[in-house]
């Protein structure tokens, strides 16, 4: 097997909920050996045997020497492995259609397909935090592998497939798999997902599944623990609360609506996003709490924040791209400026966007970019004055033909008593085109209200000629030594979309 190092980029990353679970069995257990738990989204942990129920929101949880295997209430079998976990976000059967959405966090497990991957395969998805599989009436084993794993395997996701077809998406692509072939993505951002030449040691063969268990397979050390002496258990993706006050009843986020609790320390955003060949961006506002910072997106895409204010975080079938940050000093306060780029490019996009260009349940984006810091305290914002051309953060150039590239090559944004008054960009994309943008209508002074909430109209040049499109930002740190940016720009069928950072 030959697969090239990558560096590890991320670390254990965090889910969000917008709240309790709503109680919706997902399968049965058919079998246990070993001791394995369900955790709730509420942290509340049970153990698991034969007939019990599992329930969607809930993570399974294996140890070294356990396994188990469900019958799903599609007809679905689920046989997780040893030290596994695998959080099932959504599974549901409709009469007509149904959906299953299973995160593999860490181990493996194998699948055969029911009715939901036979007959609606296009609902059904198992995603890991660099990619995610599809299936068309599929047995297939994934993997995921966490850096620093026993065995020493290249850290990343696999899938091994014995009957049927799967194709496996990452950040640089996807590839299609057959019969007795495995796929593998690493961790690299822009890695195109690769076929290896063999069966990797660790994926050891399985026997076939079947409603009596997985015979012939050995389960050393099936030794319980004495009731009430086992450790609790620290699930690698903790679920703490979605903390904005503009999430909507379907789950999107509105941009454009809502108020914030009084004194809330909060997060100022921007985003911008390539709807088929339609590039759009604008900014938002998000409460922070302490232990949590929040992005935006529907209740099961984009991005969040850790502790530490490393992105490290996308949920839902649409897969991470690339994710980043940039930071600046301001007043002896290090600002951390996180970004990232999320979406599939496929016929199937897992998040949605609810903004000032979409209604109803919000549009389905193909790629879609946010970046965020600490939000400057409103009495300084009248104060501001200033050329910020410093960059410190920028996402890589989403252009209408896919796969985010290129780069924002300067940026000149000027401040004067707390209003716009020039704006510059300057940019190439992964076709080698240059674009530029500039604010003509700035000169008079633009607040930083409606920078933020409405925006700017941008002129300037592209690939066909002359291009046109919208700037939104904010100011952020505590003295608003940066601003942040989304922009996009169109010319004819061709548009690129982008967000940055600057100081003075």
């Amino acid at each position: 097997m030959k697969i090239q190092q990558s560096a590890w980029i991320g670390a254990i990353l965090f889910s969000m909920t917008t709240g309790a679970h709503a109680v919706v069995e997902a399968g049965r257990v058919q079998f246990v050996f070993g001791v394995a738990h369900a955790i709730g989204g509420e942290g509340g942990q049970r153990e698991l045997a034969k007939s019990q129920p599992v329930y969607a929101g809930e993570t399974i949880v294996t140890g070294p020497t356990a396994s188990l295997q469900l019958r799903m209430i599609d007809k679905a079998v689920l046989a997780i492995r040893p030290n596994s976990q695998v959080h099932i976000e959504t599974y549901h059967l409709a009469d007509s259609s149904g959906q299953a959405i299973l995160r593999l966090v860490q181990g493996s497990l194998r699948s055969v397909t029911g009715l939901i991957g036979q007959f609606h395969s296009d609902n059904y998805r198992i995603i890991t935090n660099r990619a995610y599989l599809g299936v068309r009436g599929t047995d297939h084993e994934p993997s995921h592998i966490l850096p620093g794993a026993a065995g020493g395997a290249e850290p990343g996701t696999y899938d091994k497939v014995n009957t049927g077809a799967t194709f496996l998406t990452g950040p640089g692509g996807r590839i299609d798999l057959d019969p007795n072939e495995v796929g593998f993505a690493g961790n690299l951002p822009g890695a195109a997902p690769m076929r290896l030449e063999g069966v990797p040691a660790f994926m050891r063969p399985t026997p076939a599944i079947a409603d009596g268990g997985l015979s012939g397979e050995a389960h050393p050390g099936r030794v319980r623990a004495p009731a009430g002496t086992e450790p609790r258990i620290a699930l690698l993706e903790p679920e703490p609360a979605v903390v904005t006050q503009k999430q909507t009843a379907d789950g999107s986020v509105d941009f454009t609506a809502g108020t914030f609790a009084a004194g809330a320390p909060r997060v100022a955003g921007v985003y911008g996003d390539m709807t088929g060949t339609l590039a759009r961006n604008g900014a938002f506002i998000a409460v922070r709490k302490p232990a949590e910072n929040f992005f935006a997106g529907k209740a099961n895409a984009l991005g969040a924040t850790d502790p530490d204010s490393k992105l490290l975080y996308r949920r839902g079938p649409a897969p991470e791209f690339a994710t980043g940050s940039g930071s600046f000093s301001d007043d002896g306060t290090t600002v951390v400026v996180n970004w990232g780029i999320y979406g599939t490019g496929a016929e199937v996009n897992g998040h949605a966007i609810k903004d000032q260009y979409s209604a109803g349940s919000g549009r389905k984006p193909n790629y879609a970019h946010l970046m965020a810091a600490i939000e400057t305290p409103a009495p300084v914002l009248a104060t501001l004055s200033g050329t910020y051309s410093n960059i410190v953060a920028s996402t890589p150039i989403i252009a209408e033909s896919g796969t985010p590239g290129g780069s924002l090559t300067s940026a000149t944004i000027v401040l004067a008593n707390g209003k716009l008054t020039q704006y510059d960009i300057a940019a190439t994309d992964a076709l080698a085109r240059n674009w530029t943008g500039s604010c003509a209508s700035c000169g008079g002074g633009v607040s930083l209200a409606n920078f933020r909430d409405s925006g700017i109209a941008l002129s300037g040049t592209g690939p066909n000629g002359g291009a046109s499109g919208k700037a939104n930002g904010q100011a952020v740190g505590p003295t608003g030594k940066g601003v942040i940016s989304a922009f996009s720009l169109q010319d004819s069928a061709a548009a690129i979309t982008g967000s940055f950072a600057v100081t003075k």
